[in-house]
């Protein structure tokens, strides 16, 4: 977590992002990582012949149940990073074999060194965080994601000059949608529930939550179509947050 020195005299809008699948392309940059690290530490060690394109749609799927359930405190990240990759290699059809344990191990801390590294972000994200930040607007980041990865993929992706805070729930000890994670995060940003807007492509964590802490919400969703007049409004590409009138609840 960091925190700029700053001045709450703005009276603006102040822009609490989430970070996966809102601005750092999370599919298109996991995926890069989870082919390398098929090609190169998987499929040399299973005991039958599979391939990435078989193993990246069973992962996928294992790993948004396995962040459920650490969403819910069922698991730790701990445990949820190898547990991921044996789920996955189970899936293909594959039943357990010496060393699958430790290589789902060696899996998933291959994951954690690489994929934080990748810069893909959706477009438009570097310009329109750039024309959101000249205009005054405060602007933080408040994700899900783990302390030591989503501070990497800020900074190598050319986020961080942009962002005043990164707040990760790792950090503040409560995961969105939980009402504390959005309080801390207020609280750090010396913002409050009137001014806050969460932007954010996860519609229970990132926009219901935030309307349940009496913040303004808008749901980026690429894959649907924008419904700026909604309520919560919905966009389909980032660019859309620059018509947007934010002090509009």
């Amino acid at each position: 977590m960091y925190l700029r020195s700053m001045s709450t005299s703005n009276a603006l809008a102040d822009l609490f992002f989430d970070l996966d699948r809102t601005l750092w392309d999370f599919d298109r940059n996991s995926r890069e990582a989870l082919e390398e690290i098929f090609l190169e530490i998987a499929q040399p060690n299973l005991p039958q012949a599979k391939t990435a394109s078989e193993f990246i749609p069973v992962y996928e799927a294992e790993n948004e149940k396995c962040w459920k359930a650490y969403r819910e405190g069922r698991i730790t990240k701990e445990e949820l990073r190898p547990l991921r990759f044996r789920k996955a290699v189970e899936g293909l059809g594959i039943p357990a074999f010496d060393g699958m344990d430790a290589l789902a191990e060696a899996m998933g801390t291959a994951y954690v060194q690489r994929a934080p590294y990748r810069t893909a972000l959706f477009e438009g994200a570097i310009d329109v965080c750039r024309a959101l930040k000249a205009r005054g607007h405060r602007m933080f980041i408040l994700t899900n994601g783990f302390e030591e990865v989503q501070h990497i993929k800020v900074n190598r992706s050319g986020l961080e000059p942009f962002f005043d805070g990164v707040f990760t729930s790792d950090a503040l000890g409560f995961k969105k949608p939980h009402p504390e994670c959005f309080a801390k995060g207020l609280a750090l940003a010396g913002s409050s529930a009137e001014r806050a807007v969460m932007i954010g492509d996860d519609w229970e964590c990132d926009v219901d939550g935030a309307i349940q802490a009496g913040w303004g919400a808008v749901h980026f969703d690429p894959h649907q179509p924008a419904a700026p007049a909604s309520n919560p409004r919905r966009i389909s590409e980032l660019s859309a947050l620059l018509d947007l009138d934010f002090n509009q609840r």
